[in-house]
């Protein structure tokens, strides 16, 4: 819940035998295939050109993990955190941006599986590889992945964030009904970047954003690197009083939040609820995404005033 430093972990690795954590992965054919299963896959991502980890294999997970230990991991410590993004997963050049469908994944038991069959999976099977991969470095430390690609079940490894959203009043507005989904859908862990993370929101944007996003049960505030610098105390002093104010409630019912979470991995219920979950005999609270219950006692409101 406290903000820990992290580090972004990607699925995609320079492909250049030079890079070790490639040139490793692929000695040990632990790389997506081509459809004809010729050789590994490659395409353009952030690094160039680029190989992506086939997490479906148990031996590729083991891998993965492997690459957190200490000695493996350079500028790890023990309070080092993991955020896996771009595990949809993302290719520059693939169609929609993502891998070709006949891609092959092998299951590490003598099955083949075409990319189609399990692409909404790719990014579970990561933040399984990476949760692991923390448990293995630090086995007494409580570990964190944060993830942007998810499928049923990622809850058990991952908090979710919403992406990449943008500066505007009406992404603002749709953070709560996408994050209320997200965990009605038994996924409790969620947030959005607070702020937006495209374009320069103004100061009562940014305000309003931290007044409601102090209430999501992950709670960050992110930014592409070519927006405007955005530090609460960037907007003037009334602002920077209000979010001073927004943030020191975030601590003041973390006690809550943590008794919401232990509620949540036992009895399955969500921390971020719809009204009609507390409210069930008012039917007007079924046609309300802009509000939310934080728990069964508190709630809050996404409005703009003025």
């Amino acid at each position: 819940m406290r903000p820990q430093p992290h580090r972004e972990e990607v699925p995609h690795l320079r492909a250049e035998d030079d890079y070790a954590v490639y040139a490793k992965a692929k000695e040990r054919n632990l790389l997506v295939r081509t459809a004809d299963n010729s050789s590994h896959f490659e395409g353009e991502c952030w690094p160039g050109n680029s190989a992506w980890v086939d997490y479906l294999q148990p031996a590729a997970r083991d891998y993965w993990a492997s690459r957190f230990l200490p000695d493996a991991y350079v500028g790890s410590s023990a309070t080092l955190y993991t955020w896996n993004d771009m595990n949809e997963p993302s290719v520059f050049d693939g169609p929609e941006i993502t891998m070709p469908p006949t891609l092959l994944h092998h299951d590490g038991a003598g099955g083949w599986f075409e990319h189609r069959e399990l692409h909404n999976m790719y990014g579970m099977f990561m933040t399984m590889a990476t949760q692991q991969g923390q448990k293995l470095a630090y086995p007494t430390r409580r570990p964190f992945v944060l993830t942007r690609a998810f499928f049923a079940g990622s809850q058990r490894y991952a908090a979710v964030w919403t992406g990449d959203n943008k500066a505007s009043w009406a992404h603002l507005a749709a953070a709560t009904p996408m994050l209320l989904s997200l965990s009605v859908a038994g996924i409790p862990f969620v947030g959005a970047d607070v702020g937006g993370f495209f374009g320069n929101p103004d100061a009562e944007l940014m305000t309003r954003w931290y007044q409601i996003g102090i209430y999501y049960p992950f709670f960050r505030g992110h930014a592409h690197i070519d927006t405007k610098r955005r530090e609460p105390w960037l907007f003037g002093e009334e602002n920077t009083a209000r979010v001073r104010a927004a943030i020191r409630s975030r601590y003041t019912v973390l006690p809550y939040l943590y008794t919401l979470f232990h509620v949540a991995h036992t009895r399955g219920l969500p921390i971020m609820r719809p009204l009609w979950m507390e409210f069930p005999l008012d039917d007007t609270a079924l046609d309300m995404d802009d509000e939310f219950m934080l728990g069964p006692a508190l709630r809050s409101e996404e409005r703009r005033v003025g």
